[in-house]
């Protein structure tokens, strides 16, 4: 594993490349391409909020933007039996105000045996348990069309996205192995289904860091940081036979490895990345003596995760979701209590009530009346408390432990959970983007937001698709470095989408403003024009 993260990347691009053309050559595949067109054009600071947020990392903040972009993809059956499968994709970019002109978003190749699928390269993935209010025909999933699977996701989503993974980066290169949908366990009847997946990855962002911070001599930057995440999934209920379902389960990510730099002192502390620290990585453990005294107290790298849990009703007319999710830093709010020193250096157990979440209703429209209605969701999101205002690892001056100021998506040693300065999580906590300072630190995580979604096919004969969003957010900073006002922005999106029936032909228009005393008033138009298949 080691070693192949310390590959020459660009030798592992020209070998996949080589993978397609060979396996074009000798295996019966289905082959697809396609091409899209994007621009986005605004008046303000900024790009619109949600004309970039949740959207892989394709868009740029800056206020008029766009890309061509060429995708290849091969998916095909290895030999007679359709147990083995596998799929390439090579999606290459080219663009204008973006971080990069010249970009390789996605090259990753899959072999699936069954439901198991190990998955190595850049591939984009989605938060998870955010599929309920899904548009389009039963073929979302097909994986000889991802661009048509992307555009029906994100017309889908009608929320602010995942507490730790919402889809707002682009894909981080990875070895992937996992089981993407549930598959039912056996002897349960069907009435219990499972998924999950490991992964190791590595960060490439190491040219963006060190340029972003060159005017903050002390802003920390990282270079070779390693990635790790996991999930487990659970599904209780058959609802062909029963109308409620139960859904949850547990991801972790976590970074650890690498470099830190900072301008004024160059490198300043390297982290280690032996075997040792996978497994670490793996079973969240401490530091050892080559690790700084807070990873020795704490949990080593940086660890982050979210609960999940949702209750589905199916009834004829509608079906109804509740659902909601819980994050936490290494181990502080990881369970209801934690195991702590009080002020007489004695351990006992400690309440911790969770009230960092985000909660949510979906409302899946089924009757026939006001068909051009499909979903309704309202989402409530919450990352003010973090565990409190005080922090105390107990020492020679003060027994006491008390577990606070978690300050999410920050990291004592590394700059952050983002990748190329979008963060990986909720995008609602602005990423470093943003940031004017030359730091990669996310300035306000500390935020309530209300988000109120509604979509629907409007002309279910050639797929014309809509989605409406209104977004309200209260940020208050961090506890380190609370803001002197409160800051509020409140977004406003709407999506359409015209995708003809036995056509090839793919054509989206977004409209979006922003009213803000964070990222200022935006206002502007988005066009996209694809081209699904061969011409």
């Amino acid at each position: 594993m080691v070693l192949f993260f310390k590959f020459n990347l660009q030798r592992f691009k020209l070998l996949a490349l080589a993978l397609l053309v060979s396996f074009n050559v000798v295996a019966e595949n289905n082959i697809k391409h396609y091409v899209q067109l994007n621009s986005i054009f605004s008046d303000g600071k900024y790009a619109p909020f949600w004309l970039t947020a949740n959207r892989q990392g394709l868009s740029s903040v800056d206020n008029s933007n766009g890309f061509a972009r060429y995708g290849l993809t091969i998916d095909g059956a290895l030999g007679k039996s359709k147990n083995w499968r596998y799929s390439m994709t090579a999606d290459l970019m080219v663009g204008y105000n973006r971080e990069n002109e010249v970009d390789l978003h996605q090259l990753n190749a899959d072999i699936s045996w069954k439901w198991l699928t190990l998955s190595v390269g850049a591939k984009q993935h989605y938060a998870e348990m955010r599929d309920f209010c899904k548009l389009g025909s039963d073929d979302v999933k097909d994986n000889a069309n991802p661009l048509k699977y992307e555009y029906l996701s994100t017309m889908s989503e009608l929320g602010s996205g995942g507490l730790v993974y919402s889809g707002n980066a682009k894909p981080v290169p990875q070895v992937r192995i996992g089981v993407s949908d549930y598959v039912n366990v056996p002897g349960t009847k069907s009435w219990l289904k499972v998924r999950g997946h490991i992964a190791y990855g590595l960060f490439l962002d190491n040219d963006f860091q060190e340029d972003f911070t060159k005017t903050n001599l002390s802003a920390r930057y990282a270079k070779n940081v390693m990635y790790h995440s996991k999930a487990l999934f659970l599904k209780f209920g058959n609802e062909k036979k029963f109308p409620l379902t139960v859904e949850g389960g547990l991801e972790m990510y976590s970074q650890f490895g690498g470099d830190i730099y900072t301008h004024a002192h160059g490198k300043i502390l390297s982290m280690p990345r032996g075997f040792r620290d996978y497994i670490k990585a793996f079973i969240p453990l401490s530091g050892d003596e080559t690790t700084p005294d807070t990873e020795q107290a704490n949990i080593s790298g940086n660890q982050i995760g979210n609960w999940h849990l949702a209750f589905t009703l199916h009834t004829a007319p509608v079906d109804i979701r509740l659902y909601g999710e819980h994050m936490f830093e290494d181990f502080s709010q990881l369970f209801f209590f934690e195991y702590q020193a009080n002020k007489d250096g004695k351990r006992e157990l400690v309440y911790y009530p969770w009230h960092d979440i985000q909660l949510g209703i979906s409302l899946k429209n089924k009757s026939g009346y006001l068909k051009f209605i499909s979903n309704v969701q309202y989402e409530y999101t919450s990352t003010y408390n973090q565990s409190g205002a005080c922090y105390n690892d107990p020492n020679a001056y003060f027994n006491e432990q008390m577990d606070g100021m978690d300050n999410y998506y920050n990291h004592s040693i590394y700059p952050g959970w983002h990748y190329v300065g979008m963060g990986i999580g909720n995008p609602l906590v602005v990423s470093p983007i943003y940031n004017t300072n030359g730091s990669l630190e996310f300035r306000g995580n500390r935020i309530k937001a209300h988000n109120v979604g509604v979509n629907g096919i409007i002309d279910a004969d050639s797929e014309f698709m809509y989605r409406l969003m209104y977004t309200y957010c209260e940020n208050w900073g961090s506890y380190y470095n609370p803001f002197d006002d409160k800051k509020y922005t409140t977004s406003l999106l709407a999506d359409v989408m015209y995708l003809p029936k036995n056509n090839n032909w793919l054509f989206s228009l977004s409209v979006a403003y922003d009213k803000s005393n964070y990222i200022g008033d935006n206002w502007g138009v988005m066009l996209s024009l694809a081209r699904l298949g061969l011409f």
